[in-house]
């Protein structure tokens, strides 16, 4: 046989789709062409049962199948991993070992994780959640976490979803809506802003604002699917905010901060965001109860009050500090809350033809286009540099306005800034953990609130009968597989302590565990606005394949050297 001929041969098998090269010894071949679950689920099989020897006398059953089919003789090999066993959502013990072989370097990286362990907490290996960490060059990893004896991927610490669909959605809805009544204060029914979920402990301060926000999803919900269990919670939350309202003074008809139940003290503290978002909820309460006039009464008092904070240009004063009669200000200019503003007064004159609300609207209205028309759709204010949720807050308040008085330049502004924020949706399929989310949203509170906005817009553009309707929905769908992807459920909880009670709710960012009540009320916002658009679809809405473990695999036996 010709020595071209052996060339050929062997670069002819380092083409092919499984490029094998296996040897008359019965070696294994050099790349397996199987899925990324096969391998997860044997490494995960190995390590629980090489960490079983440290909680019986039972001896480990060598799993020669693993060395076998995933290391070879082929490519030098220099194995970099990291086991890291949780328990009841702590840190356990970690190890990191480096080898030639992977069954020995995966026990070596086990054993010194269990050693580090306190077993004398836990009874049985079940008890335990196991991470498997492999580095390789570039300074890249490829993780999974054990879950019910599978592999799951894990990018970060959430568990990679890929494919979004209608059951997804569901899945979530339902999730969150239990969070949601979960953590209602039993006594007040008033909700906190922060559930933290690595100490398992809540805020003690009831804000008005996430009561309102959560009373006005709660109310969404129930329009969607008529549940009337859910209705039955309604009347107590309102009455928490209507104890909130100030009666009498310079600032009668807004809404105080909060309420803490353990002092039985007040924040007297006056924000137009607080009041104008308890305004939306109030509305709602009247299209329920239209013959329980205290809704309407409510919202209208509130609605004067802010009414007073608007100046002749057109900005608010967004908060006022009181003591007993007395009330200082504070002046700075706020998309967030001048545009909460424009929301609220648009819909109380929707719903009360008072001109007084529309003429507020258009005041607010008019400074919005003139700072779009001189900063650009991206716009700064006092608080905040330019960045995405404030110019959302203009395009969403310019919608309210839009749909009682459709003046051509709200929609010329509605859709220059809707072109914007589309621009700056992260699209990477190759990044699922960041496709989806918005540039400067870094949030579940910040995506969520945009995507609930979208849906809105998608709303809107279907009434005016548009075709040009589809990118709103294609948005939603992607940012709606980040948001599940950045939920604790029954996969993703491995690193906090009572899983159960965080089960449903958006992790605020990457680098917290914590909840809050404003993510998850936007986020159920935009996924059952989605729910509504997509119908009884069976297609897969998102699908973000995942890097052939073909191409991955000599890269993790290549290991990363310093």
């Amino acid at each position: 046989m010709s020595r071209f001929f052996v060339l050929f041969m062997l670069f002819g098998m380092l083409l092919s789709p499984a490029a094998a090269i296996e040897t008359v010894e019965d070696k294994t071949v050099f790349v397996p062409d199987v899925g990324h679950q096969v391998f997860r689920a044997q490494v995960i099989d190995f390590v629980k049962g090489f960490a079983s020897q440290h909680f019986s006398d039972v001896p480990f059953e060598e799993l020669d199948q693993l060395e076998k089919q995933w290391n070879n003789s082929y490519q030098l090999t220099h194995w970099n991993i990291e086991v890291t066993a949780y328990y009841q959502g702590q840190l356990a013990g970690q190890g990191e070992a480096t080898g030639k072989d992977l069954t020995s370097t995966l026990k070596q990286a086990t054993n010194l994780a269990m050693q580090a362990t306190d077993k004398t907490a836990a009874s049985t290996l079940e008890d335990y959640r196991f991470k498997v960490n492999f580095d390789y060059h570039p300074a890249k990893s490829y993780t999974l976490i054990d879950y019910q004896d599978h592999g799951l991927e894990l990018l970060g610490n959430r568990v990679a979803v890929r494919q979004l669909d209608v059951e997804a959605l569901k899945k979530q809805i339902k999730d969150s809506q239990a969070y949601l009544l979960r953590h209602m204060h039993p006594d007040y029914a008033g909700f906190f802003k922060f559930y933290d979920a690595d100490k398992d402990t809540s805020q003690t301060l009831l804000r008005t604002t996430y009561t309102a926000t959560a009373l006005y999803t709660l109310i969404k919900l129930y329009q969607y699917q008529k549940d009337l269990a859910l209705e039955s919670y309604f009347k107590d939350i309102a009455s928490f905010l209507l104890d909130r309202q100030l009666k009498t003074g310079p600032n009668a008809g807004g809404f105080e901060y909060g309420f803490n139940p353990e002092t039985q003290e007040s924040t007297c503290r006056i924000v137009v965001g607080t009041t104008s978002k308890t305004v939306f909820t109030l509305l709602l309460m009247h299209e329920l109860y239209p013959d329980e006039k205290q809704y309407l009464d409510a919202a209208r008092a509130a609605g004067d009050w802010l009414l007073s904070t608007i100046k002749e240009d057109g900005h608010v004063t967004p908060i006022a500090k009181c003591n007993g009669e007395e009330s200082e200000s504070e002046d700075k200019h706020s998309f967030l809350y001048t545009g909460q503003v424009l929301s609220a007064l648009s819909r109380l004159y929707a719903q009360t033809e008072d001109e007084r609300y529309l003429d507020g609207a258009r005041k607010i209205a008019g400074l919005f286009l003139t700072d779009v028309a001189t900063q650009g759709p991206l716009v700064a204010d006092d608080y905040r540099p330019p960045n995405s949720i404030s110019s959302s807050w203009v395009m969403m308040s310019l919608l309210d306005l839009a749909k009682v008085d459709p003046a051509p330049a709200y929609l010329t502004t509605i859709n220059q800034i809707a072109d914007m924020l589309l621009s700056r949706q992260i699209d990477n399929p190759d990044d699922a953990f960041n496709h989806g989310r918005y540039l400067d949203a870094m949030t579940t509170s910040g995506n969520g609130w945009i995507n609930e906005v979208m849906g809105e817009l998608h709303k809107f553009c279907k009434a005016q009968a548009s075709d040009d309707c589809q990118p709103y929905r294609q948005a939603m769908r992607h940012t709606s597989r980040w948001l599940v992807q950045n939920a604790y459920n029954e996969t993703n909880s491995f690193n906090i302590k009572n899983p159960e009670r965080a089960l449903g709710g958006f992790i605020t960012n990457f680098n917290t565990r914590t909840v809050r009540t404003d993510a998850v009320c936007h986020g159920l916002n935009g996924l059952v606005r989605l729910l509504e658009i997509e119908g009884s679809n069976d297609e897969i809405l998102v699908n973000l394949p995942e890097r052939p473990l073909r191409e991955l695999l000599p890269l993790l036996r290549a290991g990363e050297y310093e």
